[in-house]
């Protein structure tokens, strides 16, 4: 997993904060990890450090979302650090929709770096 240098230095982010990086992070890790078992990953031909990288992007997107949903008055109701597990308690304006909308994005910014196809299981 990359640290706080690598995502200042190497992936160049500007956004999250060094003491809230290893959280995002975290989450970030588990959101690919989640992609490993949908999708064949492999790291992008030519890409170096694929992995870091994707993991850095989907970082920065959820905690894109999450200082969006503070602004919409989306409030944590339960969070915990072993095995990553964290509540919410959405407004009536956080739809499916845009729920799978950020899911997507995650993957479209994972895909950036790594190649992603579907399994395919032969009889």
């Amino acid at each position: 997993m990359p640290d706080f240098a690598f995502y200042r230095d190497k992936y160049l982010g500007e956004d999250i904060p060094e003491q809230e990086f290893p959280r995002y992070a975290k989450r970030a890790r588990a959101k690919l990890a989640r992609f490993k078992q949908m999708f064949l990953v492999t790291p992008r031909p030519g890409v170096p450090d694929a992995e870091e990288n994707a993991l850095c992007a989907v970082a920065d997107a959820l905690y894109d979302f999450a200082q969006e949903d503070a602004r919409r008055g989306l409030a944590v109701t339960q969070s915990s650090v072993g095995s990553v597990s964290e509540s919410y308690a959405a407004p009536e304006a956080l739809s499916a929709t845009t729920l799978y909308l950020r899911e997507r994005h995650c993957y479209e910014l994972a895909a950036d770096f790594l190649l992603m196809q579907r399994w395919v299981a032969h009889a």
